[in-house]
């Protein structure tokens, strides 16, 4: 993962682990369904605060996490079914053909993607699935929306290059060349929160963060931000959710 993508949400790493949404159960019961044989060892690259792994924990019987950044890691909550690794994406190993799952959860297009498909290919045992997963932009429906794309319009210059092009996962996938078959899964989550969770959700977004970062701005911002929503009631945030799961090729 590139260094200042890789360590560039442990500043927020609480909000990040208190507002996130978890994954929903569609999306596992998607890799479930395409995954055959035995269900013991799953790995979650970038994995955050660990919402994701938790949910693999119900599947298999041992997940490892990896997470570049400790102060990701330390907001997870305690949990002895899952190991944690503080490293790298790139930098991670496992045993040839020791893995049934891989997984990486709005994490990918962070990563050196042919170095990562490489080694996922390397550790996957035939059969074994690959799933990068991805959710976002965060939408508003309803009448906060106005207020929405006012802040959208301001974040919107600061968004990174690699949330575009590279969030498009089967390229690298294909040109990895260890997938028999690639298939897509999409959805659309839809959550209601209060205003100043609303604000906080918004602002664990990388470009939103650039922005206030590179306007000097602090706390006083997501309060006002909060304090535009607080007219409108709860704010209902609307988001897509996709991704491509492979299947290793014998």
């Amino acid at each position: 993962m590139t260094r200042n993508a890789a360590l560039g949400f442990g500043d927020v790493a609480a909000s990040y682990a208190d507002l996130r949404p978890s994954y929903p159960r569609e999306l596992f019961e998607f890799l479930d369904a395409r995954l055959q044989g035995p269900r013991r060892v799953a790995v979650d690259l970038g994995a955050g605060p660990c919402k994701a792994s938790f949910d693999l924990a119900a599947l298999f019987q041992k997940v490892t996490a990896v997470e570049a950044d400790r102060r990701m890691l330390d907001a997870a909550p305690a949990d002895r079914r899952i190991e944690r690794i503080n490293c790298a994406a790139e930098d991670a190993d496992f045993d040839a053909g020791s893995v049934d799952c891989v997984i990486a959860a709005t994490s990918f297009h962070w990563m050196q993607q042919d170095i990562v498909c490489a080694n996922v290919a390397k550790w996957l045992r035939p059969g074994g699935v690959f799933f990068p997963f991805v959710y976002g932009p965060f939408s508003v429906i309803g009448p906060a929306e106005a207020v929405f794309a006012k802040h959208w319009a301001l974040w919107a210059p600061f968004m990174d290059k690699r949330l575009g092009a590279k969030a498009n996962y089967s390229p690298a996938m294909k040109a990895c060349g260890a997938f028999g078959r690639l298939d897509t899964f999409s959805m659309t989550m839809e959550k209601k929160l209060p205003p100043e969770k609303a604000a906080g959700l918004f602002l664990t977004a990388s470009y939103a963060r650039a922005y206030m970062t590179a306007k000097g701005l602090r706390e006083d911002y997501l309060h006002a931000l909060a304090g535009e929503l607080s007219a409108f009631g709860e704010i209902a945030v609307s988001f897509p959710l996709g991704g491509v799961l492979g299947v290793k090729s014998d």
